[in-house]
């Protein structure tokens, strides 16, 4: 009987860790009231660089020590990790190329470029998107209340059976294909997610697409003023500067003037005009001209 109590609470942990269900990298974009683009560029979107500490803690098993309160987990690498708190292993998440994608997704469905899409190269592109993964961290709690093996027993009164949290912060780059130029770069943190999880009803610990939905879509709030290029009062005048010159015939006025002149040297001619007069009137006449 004594071993029986023993192994009952061993076996409620192995399920929650051990068997629990395994996740898969789903991404869902926003939604957006209107996807056209009034943009004329493209923009690629290259695999994301990876910032994060190479560093994984695993001390769920310290539950197992009299007096400790839960045994714990902190991961700031997630996706490598076998086992989590309520979920088994993390399929088809490769966060690094999984980011960039969900990007170029939410970009079509933004509508701030003609055209958005993940690539290895900036291609031709007018635009390419980097970005960098800053924080993905991870931690988890399975509460043994001090009992040792005992303390998944209260989880059939209804105390917690584990905390999960998750966290996110990468930073996002938008620079010009031609230049080289940084147009736009900031630093996004998602809102944590942060569960408490009972022993039949064990919450989601792989939040980290609607993490990356909700920085997505202030991402592009921000670069739409950037990117976008309406013509403005200053370009319309550039443009009509640079238009060609229309070539203009001669006004009316030019003929009158010729025709004044020859009159004017026929009067000297006839005597009727001193020098002084004539070269005075003559000077007036080529002044209009």
């Amino acid at each position: 009987m004594k071993r029986l109590s023993i192994v009952i609470p061993l076996m409620m942990v192995t399920i929650v860790t051990g068997c629990a269900s395994q996740k898969a990298w789903v991404y869902q974009p926003n939604a957006y009231s209107s996807t056209q683009s009034g943009s004329t560029k493209t923009a690629a979107v290259l695999p994301f660089d990876d910032a994060r500490k190479n560093e994984n803690k695993n001390c769920i098993a310290m539950y197992l020590i009299p007096l400790m309160p839960y045994g714990w987990a902190d991961f700031n690498t997630p996706e490598g990790v076998q086992m989590h708190i309520t979920s088994g292993m993390w399929l088809n998440y490769k966060p690094t190329e999984d980011y960039a994608k969900a990007l170029a997704e939410e970009s079509r469905k933004a509508g701030v470029f003609k055209e958005a899409y993940f690539d290895y190269r900036k291609g031709n592109s007018d635009y390419f998107i980097q970005g960098k993964i800053i924080n993905t961290k991870y931690e988890g709690k399975i509460f043994s209340y001090g009992f040792s093996a005992y303390g998944p027993l209260l989880w059939f009164f209804g105390l917690p059976a584990a905390h999960t949290k998750n966290e996110l912060t990468v930073e996002l780059s938008c620079v010009d294909s031609k230049t080289d130029k940084v147009m736009f770069s900031k630093s996004y943190q998602a809102t944590p997610r942060s569960n408490v999880s009972f022993l039949y009803t064990m919450k989601n610990d792989f939040n980290y697409s609607e993490m990356l939905a909700e920085v997505y879509k202030q991402f592009f709030r921000d670069i739409k003023p950037v990117v976008s290029a309406p013509v403005t009062a200053e370009t319309k005048v550039g443009l009509e500067q640079k238009a060609p010159m229309a070539i203009v015939a001669p006004a009316a006025t030019t003929v009158d003037t010729m025709t004044q002149l020859k009159n004017l040297k026929e009067l000297k001619e006839a005597g009727l005009l001193t020098e002084q007069e004539y070269e005075n009137k003559r000077k007036e006449l080529v002044g209009q001209l």
